[in-house]
């Protein structure tokens, strides 16, 4: 009896370790050299040729998503909730509301669907926007578009059918330069990462683009659902892979992580990225892995990553992968319950019979500042029914890490796709901007954003761009988007800027890009004046102007400039300063004739002074 039950506990053991080692995230490594360089300033022989309304990467029909209509029919119960008026879990409306400053229309429409929006900022104030298959460039401080350029240019460069979808696009603050990624193919012998380095400053220059295989570890998927981020040394890139003949719901086999040395990306030389494999919690596979980006800059060592059971009727744990520095590390993953539980979402109102398609609840943005990350994903709330925003505060991240959660929502709205970026302006601060779309059955489509501060409090819902009619590109359920951009300006903090869709009056969808500030750094209104603290000089002035102030104590400082009648022109400058004697010069010769205003504002949104000159 002894020896049988020694004899059992080896077998047992045997194959505890065979399971366990059969968890193990594996790493494989490749070599890829540079396909093409792409010049977006030579956009003459571009065609952009448009579509009717294709959906990218593929429609649902056919699917065997049985388990997803259980959960959602599971789930309807809760819609006969709507209209009362009730909510769960957000505070109502105590932080700060957002300003809204510059804003404008973003890239052109070219027939595809869903209208899936990325963008980022450069500290040049230079805006690189993407819209499933176009890249937007504006140079927000000479004012000047760059136009959108076709990614088609990109794929036929690299000998690839035009197949583009899913674009993302960050900003690296550290080398000043532009990342954008996205797919191409939805079969495992066509599918290809298409992974783009800015070989200078602008988005509108020189790009090095390379192909990563979309199969990378030839076992018959393809690629689909990009995610990006960077530390100082690397680009991460997150991705699905999927069984062919399939959809994104149905067809899941697991999620990979490509590391990719950036600074290769940007010298044009040949890519060495790490791929990572088979991560996996009690041998099921972690899916829709949301790497973690920096708050007001990058960190590290050790990198991040979010997700969660993103179909689950409802669901109380998120996972943290995370990723240790060197060539031979491997990601581990730590499951974290949460204080509030997430649902999947259901498909939203408009107004109009067919629905908008809400997806997931997988995590859509995160990042990381002062210790904790943060991170949101679409969910309904059960105690209204409608769709609101899964927000989440981990912390003690070393371990064990716990978490906060809570259910944004807003009365009477459907709200759904948000990402996140920090927006705090002072140490320990944890305010966040959180993007997202709006809707419901009687108001049309449009996009928004929340300021979360660093009391725990939200405020209401600002409007960035109201929808101006119902969205109808398909038959049946329409492709309301899978996300919205949202970055921090890394140098004029708690700015923010973001990108979202909005539906048009011949019920197609359009693309809105938009700064953001909470009201604190705003001021409410700026009156003509002087004042003895701000002197502005030379007056009149023609190529430039100066202006100059003085500081009892370090602070945020805001300088407005206006026009004679009190409309902003620009934030000229946002950004700590040390105390004393000040100045800041600015270029005028973009400046029509006219009187105008400086303001200058200090952290408490208290003006200090301002003061007018002439532009001759």
């Amino acid at each position: 009896m002894k020896f049988r039950l020694t004899l059992l506990s080896v077998i047992f053991t045997s194959i505890s370790l065979f399971c366990f080692a059969q968890e193990q995230p594996r790493l494989k490594t490749f070599s890829i050299p540079k396909g093409l360089t792409v010049d977006f300033r030579q956009s003459a022989s571009q065609f952009n040729p448009i579509l009717e309304f294709r959906v990218l990467p593929k429609p649902d029909e056919g699917a065997d998503e049985a388990t997803i209509e259980k959960v959602q029919k599971e789930l309807a119960k809760y819609r006969l909730r709507r209209n009362t008026g009730s909510s769960n879990q957000r505070s109502q409306a105590t932080a700060d509301s957002l300003v809204m400053l510059r804003n404008f229309s973003g890239n052109l429409f070219n027939g595809y669907v869903p209208n899936d929006n990325d963008m980022a900022i450069s500290n040049g104030d230079i805006v690189c926007s993407v819209s499933n298959t176009t890249i937007h460039s504006k140079d927000q401080y000479a004012n000047q578009v760059h136009g959108s350029f076709a990614l088609h240019n990109i794929t036929s460069g690299l000998g690839l059918a035009q197949e583009e979808f899913d674009p993302k696009v960050l900003y690296d603050p550290v080398s000043n330069r532009f990342i954008m990624v996205c797919l191409n193919g939805f079969t495992d012998s066509t599918s290809n990462v298409i992974v783009g380095f800015s070989q200078d400053t602008t988005s509108f220059g020189n790009w090095n683009f390379y192909a990563l295989p979309g199969n990378p570890l030839n076992n018959s998927l393809w690629t689909d659902f990009p995610m990006l981020a960077v530390n100082d040394s690397n680009l991460f890139i997150t991705v699905n892979l999927l069984y062919n003949d399939s959809t994104w719901q149905a067809g899941f086999n697991e999620s990979l992580i490509w590391k990719i040395n950036k600074s290769e990306g940007y010298s044009g030389v040949t890519l060495n990225p790490v791929l990572y494999s088979n991560i996996h919690h009690n041998g099921e596979p972690i899916r829709n892995l949301c790497p973690v980006r920096g708050g007001s800059g990058l960190y590290g060592p050790d990198f991040f990553f979010l997700s969660n059971r993103n179909f689950a009727a409802s669901g109380d744990t998120v996972f943290l992968v995370t990723l240790p520095p060197g060539p031979s590390a491997l990601p581990s993953v730590q499951p974290v319950v949460t204080n509030v539980g997430y649902h999947m979402p259901l498909d939203a109102d408009q107004p109009f019979t067919d629905k908008l398609a809400v997806n997931d609840a997988r995590f859509l943005g995160a990042y990381y500042e002062n210790g904790m990350i943060q991170g949101v994903a679409s969910s309904l709330d059960t105690v209204s029914g409608y769709d609101g925003i899964f927000h989440i505060r981990m912390d003690n991240l070393s371990g064990p890490p716990f978490a906060l959660s809570y259910i944004y929502t807003e009365a009477l709205l459907d709200l759904a796709y948000p990402n996140i970026a920090y927006a705090g302006t002072s140490p320990f601060s944890h305010a966040s901007v959180i993007s997202l779309l709006k809707s419901n059955s009687t108001t049309f489509p449009g996009c928004g954003a929340v300021y979360y501060d660093f009391n725990g409090d939200y405020s209401a819902v600002k409007s960035v761009k109201e929808g101006q009619g119902y969205t109808n590109m398909l038959a049946g359920i329409e492709r309301w988007g899978d996300y919205t951009g949202c970055q921090t300006r890394y140098n004029m903090p708690g700015t923010v800027w973001m990108n979202g869709s909005y539906s048009i009056v011949n019920h197609q969808t359009r693309t809105w890009i938009a700064e953001l500030v909470p009201s604190a750094l705003a001021s409410a209104q700026e009156l003509p004046g002087s004042s003895e603290e701000v002197k502005v000089y030379p007056n009149p002035a023609t190529e430039q102007v100066t202006v100059d102030f003085t500081l009892n104590s370090d602070d945020l400082i805001v300088v407005n400039l206006t026009d004679g009648s009190g409309k902003l022109v620009s934030v000229v400058y946002r950004g700590h300063i040390i105390k004393g004697k000040n100045s800041i010069t600015i270029d005028t010769s973009s400046l029509s004739k006219g009187v105008y205003i400086m303001t200058v504002i200090n952290g408490k949104g208290i003006q200090i002074g301002n003061k007018s000159f002439v532009r001759n």
